[in-house]
């Protein structure tokens, strides 16, 4: 198997000839002695993730003396928007993350690396199939993923444990999530927590045979769709095995429950694993969501890094996420356990380093079955107003088809 680094000092010197770079981006800048300072942004959510980032940051150094990246942090609620308002006003950094669900909405800020592929040898078939057809658009590959990951459940052991409970095994059934969810769910904690992000609640309407998408557009109020955001709001509401979210709808309101203990369990990705274990004072466990009539389907999601279409300097961009993106910073990554690998012969350290119960079995039992997660045009909007009306569904104060009809409107009239 080939090395997924670009070969060669002839070969990155042609990079340039096949990127073509747009209008100026700001603080991309190059000396005249040839060195070059490459701004990257990213999502960040705490200091040890700033922390991973800073240290990739500084392997492009150690590899290309010339080059200087400089990482420009912002929280996952506001990256998007802070990433459109940076192309807005002719600011956007040479380096940049992309999320698969994004690429309708943000693709066109990116430049195709399929060139730079041919040109510098390198081997993208290195790297999960499914993530790398995630992240392209029109036959363009816009970026090359450094991690992926079916949504999960996360479950507080200590919590299971202390009432007696048995512990979730991939493939549990509804019915044992139900029963362990009301056994948990006592002196004012809860047995489970969601909010209407639909990365929280679209496995359930998989699971039980529904989509979401028709015709290129979000299809919300299907009957399918009703019946699987119904069954999980009705947690909250009928079962009272979940809290309902504050009216704020604040981002991270779910994790940030199941991190201080009020909740036993939550639906997430394998990339906040690090800042679960970093910031939880209780042992984590990982099983899959919860199967309906012997069927468990969960979505997925990725990110990975290109380069933006007002980059001055390309070349020396696709050389730093080469080593970003290359084998000892996706073995660093999983490593520190902040996201599963996209980098396939990364992925045995991760489960090695990840020390957590069940989430070997977890994750490739998801992979079997799981959904690409396909998003449609302003899909960051769509997810944004079902989180604020979805409180309304929580809390009783609406019908979930109501909010659904909401939402509906405002996206796909």
């Amino acid at each position: 198997m080939k090395s997924g680094r670009i070969v060669g000092s002839a070969a990155t010197a042609a990079i340039g000839a096949v990127l073509l770079a747009g209008c100026a981006g700001g603080g991309n800048e190059a000396a005249s002695d040839g060195n070059v300072e490459l701004r990257w942004i990213m999502s960040a959510d705490s200091q040890k993730e700033v922390d991973v980032w800073n240290h990739l940051a500084d392997m492009v150094h150690e590899e290309f003396p010339n080059i200087t990246v400089t990482f420009e942090s912002t929280p996952f609620k506001d990256y998007y928007n802070k990433l459109t308002a940076q192309a807005a006003s002719n600011d956007l950094a040479c380096i940049a993350g992309l999320q698969a669900q994004r690429v309708p909405d943000v693709g066109s800020l990116f430049t195709d690396l399929t060139p730079s592929f041919e040109t510098t040898g390198f081997d993208i078939d290195e790297y999960a199939p499914s993530i790398v057809e995630g992240l392209q658009q029109d036959g363009k590959q816009l970026a090359v993923p450094y991690d992926l990951g079916p949504y999960v459940l996360y479950y507080n052991k200590d919590m299971f444990d202390a009432a007696g409970v048995p512990l979730p095994t991939p493939g549990w059934s509804v019915e044992e999530f139900m029963s362990a969810a009301k056994a948990l769910t006592k002196d004012g904690k809860y047995g489970f927590v969601a909010d209407g992000t639909p990365d929280m609640w679209l496995p359930y309407v998989l699971s039980i045979g529904g989509t979401y998408i028709k015709d290129g557009k979000p299809d919300l109020t299907n009957d399918k769709v009703v019946e699987g955001f119904t069954w999980v709001t009705d947690l909250a509401t009928q079962e009272k095995v979940a809290p309902a979210p504050p009216a704020s709808g604040a981002s991270n309101w779910p994790a940030d429950q199941w991190r201080s203990g009020n909740a036993a369990m939550y639906v997430d990705g394998p990339w906040q694993l690090i800042n679960a274990k970093e910031n939880v004072p209780f042992t984590i466990g990982l099983a899959t969501t919860p199967a309906f009539d012997g069927t468990s389907i969960t979505t997925m999601s990725g990110t990975g890094f290109g380069v933006t279409t007002s980059c001055e300097h390309p070349e020396e961009a696709w050389q730093a996420i080469s080593v970003i993106i290359g084998p000892e910073a996706q073995k660093y990554i999983a490593d520190a356990g902040r996201g599963f690998p996209a980098y396939l012969d990364a992925q045995a350290n991760w489960y090695e380093v990840a020390g957590v119960d069940g989430a070997k079995e977890a994750i490739d039992t998801a992979l079997a079955t799981v959904d690409p997660y396909r998003t449609t045009p302003k899909w960051n909007e769509t997810s944004a107003l079902l989180q604020q009306y979805g409180v309304q569904a929580f809390n009783g104060s609406e019908s979930p088809e109501t909010v659904l009809e909401q939402v509906q409107a405002q996206v796909a009239p």
